[in-house]
């Protein structure tokens, strides 16, 4: 499992739990259930999700975290909390992993934006009392890690599109996938005031400096931003549509280790 999908399963269990829904996780080998237990998957997941067979007894991501450079196990994300000590933990690791590049000093200012950006954006985006999750794992064998950042609000789209079209009705008619291209290329907002609404465009700008694919999985679709020179472009998005209902915006970006 891909670190994105692992955190996006916790956030869907917990969701639909919370609705009422039964719901049950059945492994069949040894090899998914552990590595989400190393990654903290069943500390975050909610009691009531039954789990077969049994979730283990001690937290692998209690026994083993900080043992791997790497990775940082999930993290939570929660309403008044100090972000700095996790923003902090990402960055450390990001320097183990990623300190042999030759631009290291500036990709370690970018990723820092980003992570900052992202994690703000549970807050502002989510809604009041919104919560989330934060996650980092490279990948040597690929020469990749990825960066995870997931909350259960309302979304990007559904607190950016009403007020985009009170004033401007020709939104209406906008896809999705062009709209979040938009947001990320242009710094479109749902404030009409110009200072406001640029930490996407800023966190994007940055992310392609690094040639970082992000994938950003909203209410019902996934889309994945390939960089195409110095911008995300609508042409290069691969957008899959009518997938089940994930409230909530939760964004994971690629990034090469050297």
């Amino acid at each position: 499992m891909l670190l994105d999908a692992c955190v996006r399963l916790l956030a869907y269990s917990n969701q639909i739990i919370a609705e009422g829904i039964p719901v049950r996780l059945v492994f069949e080998d040894g090899l998914a259930m552990g590595y989400l237990d190393r990654m903290g998957f069943f500390d975050h997941l909610t009691p009531e999700v039954e789990v077969s067979p049994d979730r283990p007894v001690v937290s692998g991501a209690y026994v083993f975290g900080g043992n791997n450079r790497g990775l940082v196990e999930i993290c939570a994300i929660r309403p008044g909390m100090d972000a700095h000590d996790l923003i902090s933990k990402l960055k450390e690791t990001i320097g183990a992993t990623c300190g042999a590049r030759t631009d290291f000093p500036q990709f370690e200012d970018a990723m820092t934006t980003i992570l900052s950006e992202l994690i703000e954006n549970v807050y502002l985006h989510g809604g009041d009392g919104a919560t989330g999750h934060a996650a980092f794992q490279s990948y040597p064998a690929s020469n990749k890690a990825r960066v995870v950042v997931s909350d259960n609000g309302r979304g990007l789209m559904q607190t950016i599109r009403p007020p985009l079209e009170d004033r401007d009705p020709s939104y209406r008619h906008v896809r999705d996938v062009d709209l979040l291209v938009e947001m990320f290329r242009d710094g479109l907002s749902r404030f009409d005031d110009p200072s406001h609404g640029n930490g996407l465009k800023g966190c994007a700008t940055k992310a392609i400096r690094y040639r970082a694919t992000l994938d950003v999985r909203l209410r019902s679709q996934a889309v994945t931003l390939v960089p195409s020179g110095e911008a995300y472009i609508p042409n290069t998005a691969i957008l899959s549509s009518e997938l089940p209902k994930l409230a909530g915006t939760h964004i994971a970006f690629e990034l090469s280790l050297v």
